[in-house]
């Protein structure tokens, strides 16, 4: 539990200081590796409130996470 909630605490930050060419491989590393990580499309949304995207930048977080819930327990034998 507390790695999912380390996990949030360092995505958040990054969304809110870091520029987007790291904080968006952040965002995607953290649903990669966090199981069920719906908060991703939350921060999604937030950067698109922040940064005045549109949605896309959510819905290509739910494409993402939704192509990773199969392919995450392959991922996870390997590492």
């Amino acid at each position: 539990m507390i790695h999912r909630t380390l996990g949030i605490m360092i995505v958040l930050v990054s969304i809110l200081v870091l520029p987007y060419w790291i904080y968006l491989p952040v965002l995607f590393i953290a649903m990669a590796l966090i199981s069920f990580f719906w908060e991703g499309i939350l921060f999604a949304f937030l950067i698109d409130a922040i940064y005045g995207n549109g949605i896309t930048t959510a819905v290509v977080a739910l494409i993402i996470l939704i192509i990773l819930l199969p392919l995450r327990d392959r991922l996870r034998m390997y590492v």
